[in-house]
């Protein structure tokens, strides 16, 4: 049952940086016309590998953004979520200053966090040719873009980091929501980031679930995901206190579900059980109904049983007639999957097909997998009225979560 129902929470502020744009405006675009940021890996060395493809942030020398002594400190992880909340925070028109900070809160999803660094000092280390520096560990604890992005703005007000695995920003942002609709915080900067790291990499290597391609979600011919790496953050706000401010309201958040399938460490439960209903428990919590939904965006890996899964979990909530009259993308086959961060690139890729009417097309999807039948807007972005939105994030461990958003509503 919706158990909050006191306040309304709208989207403020949009910041990203993925393999497909540095900012919300590169990034809208790319998706839009159908971008493919995958290609070969540069950030380590992939010999060896039978997948040497990845969706990496092309922008170079991160550190160049921040003060020399902070950038030595902060893991690449650490340095893409704080560039993607400082777009975020100057795209809200919030003037922090002005601010009650203990009414904002910091809610963040994490993953492989600063893993990138652990590598580089123990590459340094092994090398035997110089000590490596000691601030390299300092990015050590999953918490530490939560800590920074707090530490950095002066936000006192709640702070948590979700680890869910690859729905872990989509679960932060669920939380986020809560506290707001609770009427806990006003404000909360949500969202997740995640680094493309060689132990991480060489782990889904391993599982023989990468394609030495590219990624191909509902395609017959797909071999697997690829990897990727980014950012996004959500500025999420009282929707009365956005109204008063006259800020721009991108989309408003309805509801959110989370739950477990308990059936494997990394196979979804092949009758879709947990897919299916975590869906219907967020549109109950969401106080919407199936027909109200035009968009889905979908988790869609590009692996053969998740996406069967998620077409079959679709088809089972909403039935076979309903099902077919949605739009449904999987935005993975251009940012790739970004694990800790996916959620949340998803989200706004969400917001921005609803503040904008435009479907994102699912590319490289030019023989359908006979077995998902459903409408995956395949190679073409699509203009389409779209009133409500799911955004679908079903991790390892059976972690499922469900994100109900819905167009602004227009004066």
């Amino acid at each position: 049952m919706n158990t909050f129902s006191s306040k309304r929470v709208a989207v403020t502020g949009l910041g990203i940086i993925n393999a497909i744009g540095e900012s919300i405006s590169q990034f809208g675009e790319a998706l839009f016309n159908g971008t493919c940021g995958i290609g070969p890996l540069s950030l380590f060395d992939t010999t060896g590998f039978s997948c040497k493809m990845g969706a990496q942030v092309k922008k170079r020398n991160l550190e160049a953004l921040f003060k020399p002594r902070e950038a030595k400190r902060i893991s690449r992880c650490d340095l893409l979520g704080l560039i993607a909340t400082r777009e975020a925070l100057s795209d809200s028109g919030l003037n922090l200053e002005q601010c009650d900070k203990t009414s904002i809160g910091v809610v963040m999803g994490g993953g492989a966090g600063g893993m990138y660094s652990w590598e580089k000092y123990r590459r340094t280390a092994w090398s035997g040719k110089t000590k490596p520096l000691a601030s390299l560990l300092l990015p050590f604890a999953t918490c530490t873009l939560t800590d920074l992005i707090a530490g950095s703005y002066r936000l006192t007000g709640s702070r948590a980091t979700i680890s869910t695995a690859c729905s872990s920003s989509s679960t932060s942002i669920g939380y986020g929501f809560d506290l707001i609709r609770s009427g806990q915080q006003s404000m909360v900067v949500t969202g997740g980031s995640e680094a493309l790291s060689e132990l991480t990499f060489a782990g889904f290597n391993a599982l023989r679930v990468m394609d030495p391609e590219y990624c191909r979600p509902f395609d017959k011919n797909r071999q697997g995901l690829t990897l990727g790496e980014g950012a996004a953050i959500l500025v999420l706000e009282d929707y009365k206190h956005a109204e008063t401010r006259g800020a721009t309201i991108y989309a408003e958040v309805l509801g959110y579900a989370i739950n477990s399938d308990a059936f494997h460490m990394t196979s979804p439960d092949p009758e879709a059980q947990g897919m299916s209903r975590v869906m219907a428990m967020a549109l109950e919590n969401a106080n919407v109904r199936m027909d109200q939904v035009d968009y889905i965006n979908a988790h869609g890996t590009a692996t053969r049983i998740n996406d069967q899964m998620e077409t079959r979990a679709i088809k089972k909530i909403f039935g076979k007639k309903m099902a077919a009259d949605l739009a449904i993308s999987s935005t993975k086959s251009m940012v790739g999957h970004c694990l800790g961060a996916a959620g949340a690139i998803e989200a706004v890729a969400t917001v921005l097909t609803l503040y904008h009417q435009t479907v994102p097309p699912t590319i490289h999807l030019d023989s359908p997998d006979p077995d998902c039948d459903l409408d995956y807007v395949p190679n073409q972005a699509r203009t389409r009225t779209i009133r409500v939105a799911l955004s679908n994030s079903f991790a390892f461990g059976g972690n499922n979560t469900s994100l109900v958003l819905r167009r602004a509503q227009v004066k």
